[in-house]
């Protein structure tokens, strides 16, 4: 739902973190130099088009290799992710979470924008955080990708765990540069009232409606987009109930009372994200509550 960007410094880091460590089985060889000792000719693509080429590097890699080396151990040995006893690198997974935890601002899952998945100081007083990296292209089959920073998603244990698993939802995944669910995919109440007479949840739709295609639609299907905000349609008529309240005219008085914009007047009122784009990320719900507002009529 929410669009992933990596900085060129960001994927430098990550690339540094991954080659600069040791192998445990191979007398502490950096994975960098055992890679282009031993792999690099096999796969035939270089360790920083593994580790950070692009989603649509990816896709290529994917294509030309195949599903040949899912059951190979070398490989998946070195490329694993996950915290078993049978690996050849130390303690990747927690390594790669809490590198993207301390570099990266994460607030909310970018596939459904509902959860928040933050950083946040335990008890006794660690930093941990509350998201999953998701593979969007399967490690499993294609274990040679289980690493690369543009297969990985930081989403909720709800999108990753029990909707998504190994889906990957006909290439359209957050990182990639085509991935337009936000411009091409809305939230839509259909409300037939002029006068915002709703006060119930039975009295309107609440669907995400895609416009001049389908390619959404797995998507929205997958992480059942449509079911899980059905349970939050409070969130409209209080966007409702508050639009009632403060029609334009009610806004425009606002504004000189206080000396403000009506932009900043509606922003005090719904939220500084019903007129940015580059913060939806931030708080749960926004994309929604952005939407909403369009068809409110307040942005």
């Amino acid at each position: 739902m929410i669009k992933v960007t990596y900085q060129d410094s960001f994927k430098s880091s990550y690339y540094e973190l991954i080659a600069d460590s040791r192998l445990q089985k191979f007398e502490r060889i950096k994975f960098e130099a055992y890679y282009e000792n031993h792999l690099e000719s096999k796969l035939g693509y270089s360790l920083w088009d593994i580790l950070c080429g692009d989603y649509e590097k990816l896709l290529e890699i994917k294509t030309k290799l195949g599903t040949k080396y899912r059951k190979d151990t070398h490989i998946k040995g070195l490329f694993n992710f996950d915290k078993t006893k049978n690996v050849k690198i130390s303690k990747l997974q927690p390594k790669i979470a809490t590198f993207m935890q301390e570099e990266l601002e994460i607030d909310t899952c970018y596939y459904c924008n509902i959860e928040f998945i933050n950083k946040f100081k335990s008890s006794n007083g660690e930093y941990k955080n509350g998201f999953t990296l998701d593979h969007f292209i399967d490690k499993g089959n294609y274990p040679y990708l289980a690493l690369s920073l543009y297969n990985l998603i930081p989403s909720c244990y709800t999108c990753n765990s029990k909707l998504k698993h190994s889906s990957e939802i006909n290439n359209l995944s957050p990182s990639s540069s085509r991935f337009n669910f936000d411009f091409k995919v809305k939230f839509k109440t259909f409300m037939k009232n002029e006068n915002l007479q709703i006060d119930n949840e039975n009295d309107f739709e609440l669907i995400l409606k895609e416009s001049f295609s389908n390619e959404y639609q797995d998507y929205i299907k997958i992480f059942d987009l449509n079911g899980r905000y059905e349970y939050h349609k409070y969130k409209v008529i209080e966007m409702i109930r508050k639009r009632r309240k403060y029609p334009d005219s009610r806004i425009k008085e606002l504004a000189k009372l206080t000396e403000k914009t009506e932009e900043e007047v509606k922003q005090d009122l719904f939220g500084e994200y019903i007129f940015e784009d580059d913060i939806l990320h931030k708080r749960p719900f926004s994309k929604l509550i952005r939407d909403i507002s369009k068809e409110l009529d307040l942005s």
